[in-house]
């Protein structure tokens, strides 16, 4: 099997040129809409407390969501796993992985500095409080499930339906930062648009999920680990 060089379109060996089959309009909706059913959903089972059966349950869905839009991949595309960006794994992937994520968090606080913004004390402040290792799991999970569906999947396929990757990013840098919406509130919607175009400008320039999913790891893990680590010693 072939791999495309670094920067080349997905899409260019795979769909491109040709209408999406039903089964990317399903992958696409499972993407896209998919993370926001938790939303939809917690509330009526676990009410507006952050619990940890809530965060369990957060956790399984997004796992499953993933697994689907995998087997959209494989079993109803028939494309194969290359076409969301999964390359090899090189010497330097996790060293640039690793670089890129304490990169983009260091221009998002400038600029958040700079334009007078801020996260949502309290649903940090929430996250921080959960046990060392259910935020490990939290840190992995949004690493690996939204660059997988909202960079690896998403942005591929729409730059196929739209033949720009610009637009493709635009709309999964909207719809990404829309997701985080009912847990950080829109005022603090800001410091995730610009996290999510960072990000998603590195897709575009690489074109590799691996790097992507390190960096926001990386990103998340200082956040949610590091910090907090640091601050109690």
């Amino acid at each position: 099997m072939s791999f495309s060089c670094p920067g080349e379109s997905m899409t260019d060996t795979t769909i491109a040129g040709k209408r999406l089959p039903p089964a990317t309009y399903i992958g696409l909706v499972l993407a896209l809409a998919g993370p926001f059913v938790p939303y939809l959903i917690d509330p009526i089972i676990f009410g507006a407390a952050l619990t940890p059966a809530r965060v369990e349950w957060d956790i399984l869905f997004h796992w499953l969501n993933l697994a689907a839009v995998i087997s959209v991949v494989l079993f109803a595309e028939k494309l194969p796993i290359k076409s969301i960006g999964l390359e090899h794994v090189r010497w330097w992937t996790a060293p640039l992985g690793l670089l890129a994520g304490a990169i983009i968090l260091g221009l998002s606080s400038v600029a958040v500095g700079v334009l007078k913004t801020s996260s949502n004390a309290h649903f940090v402040e929430l996250l921080t409080s959960l046990p060392f290792m259910v935020r490990v799991v939290i840190v992995i999970t949004a690493g690996v499930f939204e660059e997988t569906l909202f960079r690896g999947y998403a942005l591929e396929r729409l730059t196929t339906a739209f033949d720009s990757k610009w637009i493709a990013g635009g709309i999964t840098v909207a719809l990404f930062t829309l997701a985080h919406l009912p847990a950080v509130g829109f005022e603090h919607l800001l410091p995730i648009f610009i996290v999510s175009t960072f990000i998603t400008l590195l897709y575009l320039w690489r074109r590799d999920l691996v790097v992507n999913v390190i960096a926001h790891t990386t990103i998340d893990g200082i956040g949610l680990l590091l910090v907090p680590f640091l601050s109690h010693h």
